[in-house]
């Protein structure tokens, strides 16, 4: 290794004390199979020399940049150079992070605004399905709506049964109908007929606009408001009961269903 050194170094001395002149022999064959061990050496070397935890010898509190640009980081304080190789890598990193900052800053801004133009749309359209609602209540104008089923989520446009409905949030009873028990049912074959009741209560329901005809009372003694429901001057309620489906109603005590010879 040494005399790889002195021959890369051009160490004349040692070169005159070994062929006796003043310059530099030729490499031999020796010297070239040496050159070519030491390489290979390195080679094995090198990766070792990587995966060596070169921090455990730095002095605590102590810590050097390299070689991204050069710098110096000790308790008392920070020095940095910046330029070199690190110089491209610097601005570019700054100019990423005053781009992240300006995309999350207008990310938030159009969040903020899609939510509040979201909120102030949800709002108008529930006041404005409030205001419709109360002015079919009063038998004012025609309205539409589209009825789902009822489960257990909030009741809002739905049907309970076949003379009761939600709709816009009130719960509503057609005055003029009764209609098979479904909550719960007497018997198997009210069960079945309660169901078809809803259903087709459901289709005309959807059919189209309809008017909501305020009777006497306003409220039943559940709270649920008594209107008749019709379509061009015609009831509803009177169209299910001409399919079996519904009886008229005109107050007092309902007869049950699961009598026989009932469906």
């Amino acid at each position: 290794m040494f005399d790889f050194m002195r021959l890369l170094s051009g160490d004349r001395a040692g070169a005159t004390r070994r062929g006796g002149s003043g310059r530099r022999p030729a490499p031999g064959v020796l010297l070239q199979l040496r050159l070519v061990f030491y390489g290979v050496l390195l080679g094995l070397m090198v990766p070792v020399i990587r995966q060596i935890d070169w921090a455990a010898l730095v002095p605590p509190g102590l810590k050097v940049e390299w070689p991204s640009g050069f710098g110096i980081a000790w308790p008392a304080g920070h020095l940095r150079v910046p330029g070199g190789w690190s110089k491209a890598a610097d601005a570019a990193a700054a100019d990423a992070s005053t781009s992240a900052n300006a995309a999350a800053a207008a990310a938030s801004t159009t969040t903020g605004a899609l939510a509040t133009a979201a909120g102030v749309v949800s709002a108008a359209s529930t006041a404005a399905a409030a205001a419709s609602a109360a002015s079919a209540l009063s038998g004012g104008k025609a309205v539409s709506a589209r009825f789902t089923i009822c489960g257990h989520a909030k009741r809002i446009d739905c049907m309970v049964d076949g003379d009761t409905f939600w709709m816009a949030g009130t719960k509503i009873r057609i005055a003029d109908i009764d209609t098979p028990e479904t909550h719960p049912p007497r018997c198997a074959s009210e069960a079945r007929a309660g169901k078809a009741a809803t259903l087709k209560m459901q289709a005309l329901l959807n059919a189209g606009p309809f008017t909501l005809v305020p009777i006497k009372r306003d409220v039943d003694r559940y709270g649920r408001k008594l209107r008749i429901v019709e379509r061009d001057g015609k009831s509803l309620g009177e169209a299910l009961v001409r399919t079996g489906l519904a009886r008229r109603y005109g107050g007092g005590k309902r007869a049950p269903w699961c009598r026989t010879g009932w469906f």
